[in-house]
């Protein structure tokens, strides 16, 4: 394992991962809530996010961060899960195939919002989870920008509380989501020592959900009910223990998972559900398909996952987030563009080395 990752966090993310690819293709009512996994992500990612937001320079350097972390991945599985559903349309249904130019699109809108309000079809299912993550980025993202850095978690419950109180309940939106996030950030500011922000930010993520569910506001996505209130008790908790304990070494293997969760999510769904059509597995709550689909998809799915990880998102994410901090062009090109003379190459080179060390 890599020693600037918590073992303990990889590891629910590798419960959230294997509760979604259960849920996706186990037929057994005790996945029928897999989507839940997706909340703990929400919840992870939120714990995240404080660390990275605490250590960048400015807002565009956050976004950057959170650019080159998601985009990599999200690209090489954008373009290889659309070329296999044009390669044999027959193992999937007609109306989960994407164009290309839905394809590209996607690598547009998700970063940006949809700013152009096209309709699409995703690539993958899994994907109507990076919409709330992208959200979520942004508004972080535009606290930085105004100067609320340090007061981050306050501002997005204030924020999220106004958007609360201006919502219908009959009109689902995002923000019915973002008490995950606020749950994850609440944990990360207790770890820092900012134990009032930490219990209000708390008690605001605990506040909105049983809002939604005592006003019965509605979530096609995942359902408001009272179980999934739990669920966000379960990750407060879940993220707190993972924070603070250390996870003994026998759970490397998992943690393992965890560390390839979000290329394994990208790729899990419609291709692994192409793959059981290709073997013919039904979906089925008979032994034989049960065990397939339990015990021998999701191994076959992690070493996917794996390959692009190691392959894709491991060497590039370094160098796409230095990129976006601050793009670099050929030496030629910033000359002719600069009007810098040739003697000052040598500061230049030495400039561009910098900006590779950090």
């Amino acid at each position: 394992m890599q020693n600037d990752r918590s073992i303990g966090i990889d590891c629910l993310r590798a419960i959230a991962i294997l509760w979604v690819v259960a849920y996706h293709f186990v037929p057994l009512s005790i996945f029928s809530k897999g989507t839940y996994g997706v909340l703990l992500f929400f919840a992870v990612s939120g714990y995240c996010i404080s660390f990275s937001a605490s250590s960048s320079k400015s807002a565009w350097d956050f976004y950057a961060k959170r650019l080159g972390r998601l985009l990599p991945a999200l690209i090489f599985a954008t373009l290889l899960i659309t070329a296999i559903k044009h390669l044999f349309p027959q193992f999937i249904e007609a109306n989960r195939i994407p164009t290309w130019f839905h394809a590209f699109y996607t690598l547009f809108a998700l970063p940006t919002l949809h700013i152009l309000k096209i309709n699409l079809i995703y690539p993958d299912g899994a994907f109507w989870s990076l919409d709330i993550e992208f959200q979520f980025y942004l508004l972080c993202a535009l606290l930085i920008a105004v100067g609320l850095r340090k007061y981050l978690l306050p501002a997005i419950c204030i924020w999220c509380l106004i958007r609360f109180a201006l919502s219908s309940p009959k009109n689902p939106y995002s923000n019915d989501f973002f008490a995950f996030f606020i749950a994850g950030l609440s944990v990360a500011s207790y770890a820092a020592g900012h134990r009032m922000q930490a219990l209000f930010g708390t008690a605001v993520a605990l506040f909105l959900e049983a809002g939604h569910l005592l006003l019965s506001y509605q979530q096609p996505s995942v359902p408001i009910e009272t179980s999934r209130f739990a669920m966000l008790a379960f990750s407060i908790a879940a993220v707190f223990v993972a924070a603070q304990c250390k996870a003994p070494r026998f759970l490397n293997p998992l943690a393992f998972v965890g560390l390839v969760s979000y290329p394994l999510y990208l790729l899990h769904q419609d291709l692994g559900h192409m793959a059981l059509a290709w073997l013919d597995v039904p979906y089925s709550d008979r032994l034989v398909p049960t065990l397939i689909r339990a015990l021998i998809v999701p191994p076959i799915l992690v070493g996917v996952g794996a390959l692009v990880y190691f392959y894709v998102e491991k060497p590039l994410t370094g160098r796409l987030t230095g990129w976006l901090r601050r793009p670099r062009f050929p030496k030629s090109v910033w000359i002719r563009t600069a009007g810098v003379s040739p003697d000052d190459q040598p500061q230049i080179a030495e400039r561009d080395l910098e900006q590779q060390r950090v």
